[in-house]
């Protein structure tokens, strides 16, 4: 027998094995509004956390009142059920649980900020917090936190203590 006529052969053999069935997928569902809007109140918001004497900060973990403030949302959807708050922004260096505070000439030094939920619970940076139950077609939700100066470890210095973040939802 040829060579040439073998190798057709023997290629036209897997060929014929290699051959597959098509099929096909089908993919359903439904898109939910399980969604709320941001209040334009809560868009953009600043805690005042007042005037804290320096000499309050004895040791790591010392903190200040918890000052309390509020998200509010509105307008949920037809299949809302919950929502969690997390808190996104600069980390403290010695404590990454907290918001770090803006630093230079004139800024305090040597603590951090706690975001904490509405039973005071710290909810670290980055984390969710407790889920808020929502109600189908809600038409008003407002969300407690807490904040709070926090010692980081370091030497506690007097000046401004600001800090920020981003609050991000998310939806069960």
């Amino acid at each position: 027998m040829n060579l040439h006529i073998l190798f057709f052969v023997f290629v036209g053999l897997f060929s014929l094995a290699s051959e597959a069935h098509d099929g096909q997928v089908n993919i359903t569902g439904t898109i939910t509004d399980n969604t709320c809007v941001v209040s334009p109140d809560s868009l953009d918001f600043t805690v005042v956390m007042g005037n804290v004497p320096a000499k309050q900060f004895f040791q790591t973990g010392d903190g200040t009142r918890y000052e309390p403030f509020a998200i509010y949302l509105e307008k949920c959807g037809g299949a809302a059920s919950g929502v969690t708050v997390s808190f996104q922004g600069q980390l403290d260096k010695l404590n990454p649980d907290l918001l770090a505070l803006t630093g230079g000439s004139g800024y305090a030094s040597g603590m951090g900020v706690g975001i904490y939920n509405q039973d005071k619970t710290l909810i670290p940076v980055g984390n969710e917090s407790e889920q808020i139950r929502l109600t189908a077609d809600q038409g008003a939700v407002k969300m407690n936190f807490y904040a709070r100066y926090i010692a980081d470890g370091a030497a506690v210095a007097a000046g401004m203590a600001n800090a920020s973040a981003t609050f991000m939802l998310t939806y069960a």
